[in-house]
């Protein structure tokens, strides 16, 4: 009984601040809700309506998922990359440490600033070198141009996080014993092997560690960015889901729409998580 009452404050803040929310989120998205007036029920239809009509949401949704995909491969890779070079025993390499973290410690505003300068097409750092190198053709507005706009953010975002990554795979890295290399070379075993036979499965529990924050992050925590960059814009062209909520939620007034594009996100990331998580339980991943 005692060990039920000390848990009480924790579950009564779990009721307040996660299940009560949630409860009541679901309750809005099964009305027409414009945040003023009277709720108006309507059941299921605003989840009809997007998942059979609302083709900017499928578009959002797309571009979601692609963003998704293009951010935690690269997260991963660059990451694992940047952590085997700092991870050397060279002089100055935590200056190169602190240097790939910054980015993660700055603010959001800031990096949308630098970057919608840097790769602007008029006076952008990045066009006017590239006039000065004489490749003209390549001299474009990254953020403003809808056939690479989607890929810009994805740069970005890779950029802004992919340090707090390296610093993951650098403890992984860091806690694999000597030994198993010295006695790996001393049989003979090259530099891949040393890679794909000790290495990787010695980090595997970081990958997936590294892959799964990746992932939810890539999904649940992209609007900041996409929305100081480009606004989802050009046209949709790098709109993702979460954009499309704010959007229906506070340009158009929808508030019970914009709450059901939400519970449909969720739904799919639970779906994501929990397939992925199992996978690597039953050791189909890397875990």
């Amino acid at each position: 009984m005692q060990g039920i009452s000390s848990l009480t404050p924790a579950l009564v803040l779990l009721f307040l601040f996660v299940l009560l929310p949630i409860g009541y989120g679901f309750f809005v998205s099964l009305h027409e809700f414009d945040g003023f007036g009277p709720m108006k029920w309507i059941g299921l239809e605003n989840y009809s309506i997007i998942l059979s009509r609302d083709m900017v949401f499928r578009q959002a949704l797309l571009n979601t998922v692609l963003f998704a995909v293009g951010v935690v491969i690269g997260k991963n890779v660059i990451g694992l990359a940047l952590a085997f070079l700092v991870n050397q025993p060279l002089k100055g390499m935590t200056v190169f440490r602190t240097a790939f973290f910054l980015p993660v410690t700055m603010n959001v505003l800031v990096i949308g600033s630098f970057w919608t300068f840097f790769l602007s097409s008029s006076n952008g750092l990045l066009a006017e070198t590239l006039r000065a190198l004489g490749l003209e053709a390549l001299a474009i507005g990254w953020l403003s141009d809808e056939r690479f706009a989607l890929l810009a953010v994805i740069g970005v975002e890779i950029w802004r996080w992919v340090g707090l990554h390296m610093l993951i795979y650098l403890a992984g890295l860091q806690d694999i014993p000597e030994e198993l290399y010295e006695v790996a070379r001393l049989d003979g075993a090259s530099g891949w092997t040393l890679l794909t036979k000790i290495t990787i499965p010695m980090i595997r529990p970081i990958i997936f560690v590294s892959t799964l924050l990746a992932l939810m992050g890539a999904f649940v925590r992209n609007f900041d960015l996409v929305w100081v960059l480009t606004r989802g814009g050009p046209g949709t062209a790098s709109e993702v889901v979460l954009t499309r909520v704010y959007n229906e939620a506070f340009q158009f007034g929808r508030l019970g729409r914009a709450s059901a594009m939400g519970y449909i996100l969720f739904a799919i990331v639970a779906v994501i998580a929990f397939v992925y998580v199992r996978q690597a339980r039953s050791g189909r991943v890397d875990y």
